[in-house]
């Protein structure tokens, strides 16, 4: 009976502690688990307002899309030179400027959006798109999480 309970009894017990841990998250209360449309429509928008809010996304999305190509590229090349076999103080430093640029050029351009969206809503709107953007917000970018080594990055970027 002792054996039986180790081997079968025990891990059904665990398997069914940890299976909480599992279940998914459902929609926050405050609306943050709605999607983009349906976060759209608890605005109100008018159809001028909806095409103002849809032209304004594709025109962030695509400057987006250039400025974070640029980046990752720089990326790659300061990577590159910290790896080479004898690296350039000189060049990485000047490298590094250039990630900073574009890091700065990225939250530049997401701030033009977002006074080009105030712009757009009215005031009672905005408040209710800042509400939910700030609800969106706390519950922090779950795509970021995870360690340095999950992500491909070394704690010693000058080792071969």
């Amino acid at each position: 009976m002792h054996k039986m309970t180790n081997r079968f009894i025990l891990p059904l017990l665990f398997l069914a502690l940890a299976m909480p841990t599992f279940a998914q998250k459902g929609p926050a209360k405050d609306g943050s688990g709605l999607s983009r449309g349906d976060k759209l429509q608890a605005l109100e928008l008018t159809a001028e307002q909806e095409d103002q809010m849809k032209d304004l996304r594709y025109a962030n999305e695509k400057v987006l899309i250039q400025l974070r190509a640029d980046l990752k590229t720089s990326q790659l090349e300061l990577k590159k030179l910290k790896r080479a076999d004898e690296p350039n103080k000189k060049k990485i430093y000047a490298q590094i400027d250039k990630v900073g640029k574009q890091r700065t050029a990225i939250e530049k351009a997401r701030v033009d959006h977002q006074l080009k969206v105030r712009k757009v809503l009215t005031d009672e709107q905005f408040k209710m798109f800042q509400k939910k953007m700030q609800a969106k917000a706390g519950r922090g970018d779950q795509r970021k999480s995870g360690s340095r080594r999950d992500r491909g990055e070394s704690r010693r970027p000058f080792r071969k």
